[in-house]
């Protein structure tokens, strides 16, 4: 008699249940990391706050620097179903734009938005590369995936017209420029509002990237 080959099994009410259970791992996470710290949060505590066991937080993450990494990706990216953040309305639009002028206003207007959301736990995953190996290796393991997303933006502008330097450099200064460490200066140090950091970044990216205008 021929074997009954199995189907595989989803079901959409575990589905949901499973991202409940992540969403809420994330978000008890996130306030203890901002509130105690990354040293003093442990995975225990993240799992009695978000009402699941050690072992729920380890078979999701598994383990603590995982699940920063986590906490980090759904800031930049929050809808639901957006696994990258160049994939967000926010960021097509930059990449659908005709005019590059109008290209570098949505994308400083958007970084800033980005940095208000993800600052605050980037600072955490800044501090705590300064002490443990496994989390600077980390930290290098997010600018590198930050530097891939800011070389494509700058693609984006460089198919509307000329830059003044070649793609790889202009992603190094929109790397820079648009990073936390230097919106964490400006706006948490010095206390810039969003808006006055995006009209910063948005003056600076012209002047630098784009060739003068051709005299009347």
């Amino acid at each position: 008699m021929a074997s009954v080959k199995k189907r595989a099994y989803s079901s959409p009410v575990r589905q949901e249940q499973a991202s409940l259970t992540r969403a809420r791992i994330l978000e008890a996470a996130g306030d203890l990391f901002l509130s105690q710290g990354y040293g003093r949060t442990t995975i225990r505590r993240i799992a009695e706050v978000a009402q699941v066991s050690p072992d729920t937080v380890y078979a999701v993450f598994g383990s603590k620097a995982r699940v920063l990494t986590a906490l980090i990706d759904r800031r930049l990216a929050p809808a639901p179903g957006v696994e990258n953040v160049l994939d967000r309305p926010e960021a097509t639009v930059v990449r659908d734009e005709a005019d590059q002028r109008r290209q570098i206003h949505f994308f400083a207007r958007d970084m800033a938005a980005v940095s208000t959301r993800v600052r605050p736990v980037y600072e955490i995953l800044r501090t705590a590369a300064a002490v443990e190996p496994e989390m600077a290796s980390i930290r290098a393991e997010m600018d590198a995936y930050r530097l891939r997303n800011m070389r494509q933006a700058a693609e984006w502008i460089a198919a509307r017209g000329p830059l003044r330097m070649g793609v790889e450099r202009a992603a190094d200064i929109i790397w820079t420029l648009a990073g936390p460490d230097v919106s964490r200066m400006f706006c948490d140090d010095r206390g810039w509002s969003q808006d006055e950091y995006a009209e910063w970044l948005e003056d600076i990216l012209v002047g630098v990237l784009l060739p003068p205008d051709d005299p009347v």
